[in-house]
C-alpha cells in the first residue's frame, strides 16, 4: 500500500527534478528575434496534467516588449502580448477535459449516449418537430426518465454539439513571464 507521504515526496522530487532540468534542455528551433537567455525548452512533461497545447512540446519566450510566445514545428504563436505578425495560439488549444460521469446510464456505452445526445440536441434546435424527440427515444430505446439521465450527463461533460471551454494558458504564461528581463 502506498502512502500519501510517499505520494508527496515523489512528486516533490519529480517537481524539483522537472525545475532543475528545463534550463539545460537545448533548444533546436529557437523563437526569431529573442535572445536565447529569454528562451527556453517546454513540454507536456514540465506541466503535466495542465499542458493547455495539442503538441507535446516547443519553445517558450519572452520578446523585447515582454509578449509571451510559443514555437512548435516551425511556427511561433503568441501567447499573451501584442506581437505584430505572430499567429493566434488557438489552433493548438485543448478543450478542458471533461469530468467523469455523475451518474450515467449505466445500461449503455457511452458512445450511444453521446449519440442520443446529439440526437436530442439537434431535435430541440428545430422545435417545430414535434415527432423528433419520441422518433429519437424509440430509436435508442430509451424512456423519459433516461433520457433526463442522459442529457444530465451531457450538460455536464459538454457532449457535443455543446462547446467546451479551453484549458487554461495561465501556467503556460506564468512560465514565460519568469524568462522576461527584469
Amino acid at each position: 500500500m502506498i502512502s500519501c507521504r510517499s505520494v508527496y515526496w515523489v512528486a516533490c522530487i519529480m517537481l524539483t527534478t522537472t525545475a532543475c532540468s528545463n534550463g539545460s534542455r537545448r533548444i533546436d528551433d529557437p523563437i526569431g528575434n529573442v535572445p536565447m537567455n529569454r528562451q527556453r525548452a517546454v513540454s507536456r512533461v514540465d506541466f503535466s496534467f495542465r499542458w493547455p497545447l495539442s503538441v507535446g512540446a516547443g519553445v517558450l519566450g519572452c520578446d523585447q516588449d515582454n509578449s509571451i510566445l510559443f514555437r512548435a514545428q516551425g511556427v511561433t504563436y503568441q501567447l499573451a502580448g501584442g506581437t505584430d505578425g505572430v499567429a493566434g495560439i488557438e489552433r493548438l488549444r485543448m478543450p478542458e477535459p471533461s469530468p467523469p460521469p455523475t451518474n450515467p446510464l449505466q445500461r449503455m456505452k457511452q458512445s450511444d449516449r453521446m449519440a442520443a445526445f446529439a440526437s436530442m440536441t439537434a431535435c430541440a434546435a428545430h422545435p417545430s418537430d414535434d415527432l423528433c424527440p419520441s422518433a429519437t427515444l424509440e430509436r435508442f430505446g430509451l424512456s423519459r426518465d433516461e433520457w433526463t439521465q442522459i442529457e444530465a450527463e451531457g450538460r455536464e461533460r459538454r457532449w457535443p454539439p455543446l462547446a467546451r471551454e479551453y484549458m487554461s494558458l495561465d501556467p503556460l504564461i506564468a512560465a514565460g513571464r519568469t524568462l522576461c528581463a527584469p
